[in-house]
């Protein structure tokens, strides 16, 4: 009883430990950003390429809009920094109940994985979706009308579109978690593959502009991120295992599927996508 409630107390104070961490690392990335401040609206302002109004820079119509743009540009680095942290710390609790092997493949594939996931979505969306939509969206008037964009519209667009492709990049990683649990088989997978097509160019119509090229550069990567994660749920197929190694593999597995599933739901509420943001 004592020993339980020793280790017991061990855990509770590496969950404290981690989540001061957490926070420092929000804190600082949140102050970094703030004191960054105009690089990181440059940075973000660059796809549009001076067509957000008469002088190439967005408008604000309000005395708290640009306060309350850069607030949530702050934030929203903070999160965003603080994300690798968040990862690893999560990792490190679970490090006393896991087996060499299973430790080497969460630091060494699962964690360096996610988040090669994730700064491609933001590159892909950065350098090739925004220039594109942008360009499409802001020169349709031309010659009719003259754009005026405020600062906080620009910035809700930048942002949903960037999160909303890190969460698309995740899929192969999804595929193979999903494979590796039993959820979906590989072989299920492959038999929806001819379906695949179609989905990715309906939701790509569903949150792009109606423009042949930007629909077309998003559903293209989605179908190949599809077929890296076939790849990938062939690979995390279960094999031949004792029966309590299984279901204690299975278990740490789905607590990880479980903080990554509510990590993307987080993430699309936070885009205002599921009526949050």
């Amino acid at each position: 009883m004592a020993t339980n409630r020793t280790a017991l107390q061990r855990f509770s104070g590496g969950v404290r430990r981690q989540l001061l961490w957490i926070l420092i690392s929000f804190g600082v990335c949140t102050a970094l950003t703030w004191y960054y401040r105009e690089g990181v609206f440059a940075f973000l302002l660059a796809p549009s390429r001076g067509m957000l109004g008469p002088n190439g820079v967005p408008i604000f119509t309000a005395p708290t809009e640009m306060f309350s743009a850069t607030m949530l540009l702050s934030i929203t680095g903070g999160i965003i920094g603080s994300l690798p942290m968040v990862m690893v710390g999560f990792s490190r609790l679970l490090i006393p109940f896991l087996l060499s092997g299973e430790r080497r493949f969460i630091f060494w594939f699962f964690l360096p994985t996610a988040l090669l996931c994730a700064f491609a979505g933001l590159a892909f969306a950065y350098y090739a979706l925004l220039p594109v939509g942008l360009n499409f969206l802001l020169g349709f008037g031309a010659g009719i009308a003259t754009p005026m964009i405020r600062i906080s519209e620009y910035m809700g667009l930048v942002t949903r579109m960037l999160l909303l492709m890190v969460v698309a990049f995740e899929l192969p990683l999804m595929m193979y978690a999903m494979s590796r649990l039993r959820v979906v088989s590989h072989q299920r997978m492959r038999r929806i593959r001819k379906f695949v097509p179609f989905a990715a160019l309906f939701f790509a119509i569903m949150i792009t502009p109606p423009d042949g090229a930007t629909t077309l550069i998003i559903a293209l990567p989605l179908t190949v991120l599809y077929e890296v994660g076939l790849l990938l749920a062939w690979m995390g197929r279960p094999r031949e295992q004792t029966r309590r190694n299984s279901l204690r593999m299975a278990l740490i597995e789905a607590v990880f599927l479980s903080v990554v599933i509510a990590g993307v739901v987080a993430i699309l509420w936070y885009a205002g996508v599921l009526g949050g943001g």
